[in-house]
């Protein structure tokens, strides 16, 4: 029989040793983790930096509300978004409202703790606060998510006037430094935080008041002891010291006799002294009118 020659099995190719290149380096696999651990942390940041842009951009356009667009739509939307999402009034604080009652302001404003932040006109609420008599400016800004900042100024009261008009019960009015009226002002309560406030009356006595003031400064020993002003005839004042003297200034050229008045106080102690008028209406004179003295008793009423 022929023989049969044996067939040696196949050998299997030997595998070769990964080149040191396809090997995962210490250092790669370490940054790998270190990128899995941050990815979260990037994500949050993300999410912080487009919070701070949205932020960003609403300040951008402050006066976002139902005033913007009269028919409301767009602007009431998106107030509801932005309230749903948390951006609703939490404080409103109020600066340098010495004198005007916080209702009043809150009041003007027309929001309150709750509304949504975007819900109202920044513009509308401004304008609604200036029209408040003791305020003279003021500025409105939101401070995100949920404060509402209000800065008053206001307008410094000058003097207090009495005003008494025909048939009018008499009036105590707080004054500014241009003699406008400042309302909703309490003359009283004035008075208490500056007793300094001097009294005017007389029909034009505001328009003129800032004359007078600037004169009573240039003579501190005058200005110190008068209590209050009358107009008179819409011509000259009087003067009523702390010590109710009565002083009659002239019509022209009040400076001289003040000044006169202010010599004969330092020399003499003049306005001390318990008299009803001091008359300096007349150039170059002065005309002391002393309190009447009692009448004598008459002979039977000695008898009696």
């Amino acid at each position: 029989m022929p023989r049969v020659a044996a067939v040696a099995p196949a050998r299997a190719k030997p595998k070769k040793p990964a080149s040191p290149q396809d090997r995962l380096k210490a250092r790669t696999l370490f940054f790998r983790r270190v990128k899995r651990s941050i990815r979260p942390g990037l994500w949050l940041l993300g999410g912080v930096l487009v919070i701070a842009a949205g932020a960003r951009a609403l300040q951008a356009v402050p006066d976002i509300g139902p005033a913007v667009t009269p028919a409301g739509g767009i602007s009431h939307a998106l107030a509801g978004i932005a309230a749903d999402a948390g951006f609703r009034v939490a404080k409103i604080e109020i600066l340098g409202a010495d004198t005007t009652p916080l209702p009043v302001i809150q009041a003007a404003l027309g929001i309150a703790p709750g509304d949504p932040i975007l819900g109202f006109s920044l513009r509308d609420s401004l304008a609604r606060v200036e029209q408040l008599g003791p305020v003279q400016s003021a500025t409105i800004q939101r401070a995100w998510p949920g404060t509402l900042i209000v800065n008053i100024s206001e307008r410094a009261p000058y003097a207090i006037w009495q005003t008494a008009g025909a048939g009018e019960k008499t009036k105590f009015v707080v004054i500014d430094k241009s003699g406008n009226v400042i309302a909703n002002q309490d003359a009283a309560a004035a008075r208490r935080r500056n007793p300094a406030l001097l009294l005017l009356a007389g029909q034009d006595a505001p328009q003129n008041a800032g004359a007078l003031m600037a004169d009573l400064a240039a003579n501190a020993p005058v200005m110190a002891r008068v209590a209050a002003a009358e107009r008179i005839d819409g011509l000259r004042w009087n003067l009523i010291l702390k010590n109710q003297t009565v002083v009659k200034l002239p019509a022209d050229d009040p400076q001289t006799a003040l000044a006169t008045l202010a010599f004969l106080q330092s020399s003499m102690a003049l306005l001390d002294r318990p008299v009803q008028s001091i008359d300096l209406r007349l150039p170059g004179k002065l005309i002391v009118h002393p309190y009447p003295t009692a009448a004598p008793p008459t002979a039977q009423e000695s008898r009696g």
